[in-house]
Parts: structure tokens; C-alpha cells; sequence
């Protein structure tokens, strides 16, 4: 369970924009009513953060800050980590908040994690999750967040690794990475993982193909959750769109009601994704292009 930002901006305005929703995803991880709805108590989204930026100026080169963090350790008890990790994730959106200011173009996956309960912990089990994949024009490098639960077990026989020394979403990104190495494009990849969804499919999934010499990122989002979840759960995994002036992109429900408030007239730019609309997007400065549905008839 997450809350999720993922956007692209190809404007000083839209960038500064990704900033401000960055700030409110460090808010949400605070306090989240959605949160509290499914949970019975808990609210906060203190299991660590992590975010992945590709941000460049006037000289045209993207520069790349990937960050995770989970302060839980042998040495730091749960309550500790916890305050702990609101804090660092406050202050890594506000460093976003300021980098992006400064850029004229830029792709941002910024997540707060909420772990489950049985789900690996601490820094190298933070989103996004980075995989290499091997391809016929050289190399991808996938970065992926995730806001949801997947069938783990399943996945991991897939992949004929033991479930326990992984996260699912981590599972999830080795699935993908290996089906790319497959030939399979990564659009097609991230639909067909949907068969894996037990509750949210909400994925960011950041590929940044090796030209040899210029990196070249897409942005992909898979948008959408399993069949037959309580009202509490269809709340929290809503999938929210933003096509604003120059940045476009997908957060969570409470980013949207927090947008409402701090950003004001959210609406005109900002909506909640029906069941209808959901499936696989690719976010570019031609806007948000739907490419496949989930659970659609792909190749296997």
C-alpha cells in the first residue's frame, strides 16, 4: 500500500508543478483517511520512500537522482522508524520541490510506502526498484513503484525464486524485466502483469532505454485494481489523472482531495479514473495515451 506520484513535464511550470504534488504526497504519508478507512486505525505511510527523477536545463543532458530509504534497522525500533521516515520523506520532497523548480523538462516517480505485514523491510525493499533488461537495441533500465498486492506466490514460481526474500512489487519488476528480455514490448508487459493483481494495479513503470550515448525515458502507468474489493479498498486504489499545462500524469485519491485544498480549482485538472478508462498509459508532452486495457487479450 502507497501513495504514489508519477509525472512528466516538459515546462518550468509544469516541473514546478510535479514539485507541489510531491509536497502533498509527503503530506498524505502522514495522515491518509483512506488509509485509516482499510486499515481500522493506521494512517500513516511510514515504511520508507523512494523516488526516481530525471530532470534536465537548458543544456539539453538529463541528469538522474535515485533515492530509497527505510530507516527500520536492528538498532531503530518501529515507532522510531517510522517517525523517522515521515521525516525524510518530508525532506525529499522538498528537495524535489527544488530541483524541479529549476528544470525545463523532467520525469518524477516519487512513492511512501505502507508495508504489509509479512513484506520485506528497509532500504533495498523501498520503491521504485530498479532492473536492467537486456534488449536487441542494448539496455532498459526499469524503475518501478507500485501501489497495491499482487498474488507474490504465484509470481515467484514464475520466476523460480523463493517468495519470502522478495516484495511483490519487487517480483513484479523482475517479471517484467525478464518478459522485455523476452521480446515482449514493455506496454504489453506491464497489461499482461495484471493477471498477478489481488487488490491495487496501480504501477509506475519509468524505462530508460541505453542509445549508446542519450538516454531515452518513458514513462508507462498501469491504472486500475482486481475485481471484487470492499468499498474502503476501491477508495484507496482510485486512480487519479492530472493533465495540467505543461506536465501531465497519475497520483492517488488523497493526493486529489489534498489538491483540492492546497492548490485550489484541482478539479479542472485533475479526476478520478472509472473502471471504464482504466489500463495501461503512456504520459508524454502529446498528453495521456491509452495503449491497452487490463485484462485484455494480449500474447502470453
Amino acid at each position: 500500500m502507497c501513495r504514489l506520484l508519477a509525472g512528466v513535464s516538459w515546462s518550468r511550470r509544469g516541473s514546478t508543478l510535479l514539485g507541489e504534488l510531491a509536497l502533498l504526497v509527503a503530506e498524505a504519508a502522514q495522515g491518509d483517511p483512506y488509509l485509516r478507512a482499510v486499515t481500522g486505525g493506521e494512517d500513516r505511510h511510514c515504511h520508507g520512500y523512494g523516488y526516481v527523477l530525471l530532470a534536465r536545463g537548458p543544456t539539453g543532458a538529463w541528469r538522474i537522482s535515485y533515492e530509497r530509504y527505510d530507516a527500520l534497522s536492528e538498532n531503530v525500533d518501529e515507532e522510531e522508524a517510522c517517525r523517522r521516515n515521515l521525516e525524510a520523506a518530508k525532506g525529499a520532497a522538498e528537495k524535489l520541490h527544488g530541483l524541479l523548480r529549476a528544470a525545463e523538462e523532467a520525469v518524477l516517480v516519487f512513492h511512501v510506502r505502507r508495508a504489509g505485514r509479512r513484506e520485506p523491510r528497509g532500504s533495498l525493499n523501498a520503491h521504485p526498484y530498479s532492473v536492467t533488461a537486456a534488449t536487441p537495441r542494448g539496455a532498459a533500465v526499469l524503475y518501478l513503484a507500485h501501489n497495491g498486492g499482487l498474488r507474490k506466490e504465484e509470481l515467484a514460481s514464475a520466476l523460480g525464486v523463493a517468495a519470502e526474500a522478495y516484495t511483490d512489487s519487487n517480483l513484479l519488476a523482475l517479471w517484467i524485466a525478464k518478459r522485455v528480455e523476452e521480446g515482449v514490448e514493455p506496454p504489453v508487459a506491464l497489461a499482461q502483469g495484471y493477471r498477478y493483481a489481488k487488490s491495487g494495479y496501480d504501477v509506475a513503470l519509468l524505462v530508460v532505454e541505453d542509445r549508446l550515448r542519450y538516454a531515452s525515458p518513458r514513462l508507462l502507468y498501469a491504472a486500475g485494481m482486481a475485481p471484487g474489493l470492499d468499498e474502503a479498498r476501491r477508495r484507496y486504489y482510485a486512480p487519479v489523472a492530472f493533465e495540467a499545462q505543461g506536465a501531465v500524469g497519475f497520483t492517488s485519491s488523497t493526493i486529489l482531495d489534498l489538491a483540492r485544498e492546497r492548490l485550489g480549482d484541482a478539479d479542472a485538472w485533475m479526476r478520478l479514473l472509472g473502471g471504464d478508462e482504466w489500463g495501461v498509459y503512456e504520459a508524454s508532452r502529446a498528453g495521456l495515451r491509452r495503449l491497452h486495457g487490463l485484462g485484455s487479450r494480449l500474447t502470453q
